[in-house]
């Protein structure tokens, strides 16, 4: 073998480990993506009341949250909604306010690192800081009144903090089986099972789950492909009152734009609140 091809197979070679090294290293910025203007609370919310508030957590978690008030004569209880992974309250409160119009209240939490929120990122502390969220809630609202809310990675904690506890409905709209999968399918060549610090094992934690459980996902998510939130479904649909809503065409950002999906989430909630 000539010297050329011995030299451009080692240069291959370290280039591919550096390419390891680098997800390794930065797959905090690759898995969450925090950057987004700040702005207060008034500035996002025009048409709803809300508190603003910080929620302590442990290991130095100081937690920003709006609890956004339903316009409804009713109140039926709060979401507890936890955000994708881009952007940080001024990107989701209007999402979030929307839920508002099925008739509860939703309380939206930023996570460490995004917004006003801060503490160290960690699989660890974002499951703890999602446990002191839901017990934050659970002193204004009984547990039975309380749904939690998962939007992709926000899928994580909600699965997370729902087998732990038992709130009265799960939803969890582009969710995945777990991260690793995931990244795998983002980034094919690179082994990320060897070094992922966040797991998210979704797949897992539903086993634990009681409560009443609605997934949505559309077939066309090229970010987290169908394929996961099926085999997520797949792997807990033997429990009682498990719902999958499949969205022929969905895309990862565009399912509230579906009104199959608003149909689906009246059922859900008329039937569990």
């Amino acid at each position: 073998m000539s010297s050329w091809i011995i030299i451009s197979l080692l240069s291959l070679a370290l280039l591919y480990v550096l390419v390891c090294i680098f997800y390794y290293v930065f797959q905090k910025r690759l898995i969450f993506a925090p950057r987004w203007p700040v702005k207060a609370a008034e500035e996002i919310l025009i048409s709803s009341e809300y508190e603003s508030f910080f929620v302590e957590t442990p290991n130095d978690g100081r937690i920003h949250t709006l609890l956004i008030k339903t316009q409804s004569e009713e109140c039926r209880g709060c979401i507890l909604y936890f955000h994708g992974n881009t952007g940080n309250i001024q990107r989701w409160a209007p999402i979030a306010e929307e839920l508002c119009s099925y008739g509860f209240d939703v309380m939206l939490p930023d996570y460490r690192t995004y917004g006003q929120s801060t503490g160290k990122l960690s699989e660890e502390n974002l499951f703890s800081d999602a446990l002191e969220l839901y017990r934050n809630l659970n002193k204004r609202y009984p547990e039975e009144k309380i749904c939690v809310y998962g939007r992709s990675l926000g899928s994580a904690m909600a699965s997370w903090v729902s087998s732990r506890k038992r709130p009265g409905g799960v939803v969890l709209e582009t969710p995945f089986n777990n991260l690793i999968e995931v990244a795998s399918h983002l980034s094919r060549i690179i082994p990320v099972k060897f070094f992922l610090k966040f797991n998210f094992r979704n797949d897992i934690h539903l086993k634990q789950l009681s409560s009443p459980l609605l997934i949505m996902h559309g077939t066309k998510d090229k970010l987290v492909p169908y394929k996961l939130g099926l085999k997520l479904y797949e792997s807990i649909k033997e429990k009682p009152n498990t719902h999958m809503l499949t969205i022929p065409g969905g895309k990862h950002g565009n399912l509230n734009g579906y009104p199959i999906l608003r149909v689906r989430l009246n059922e859900f909630f008329n039937k569990y609140f």
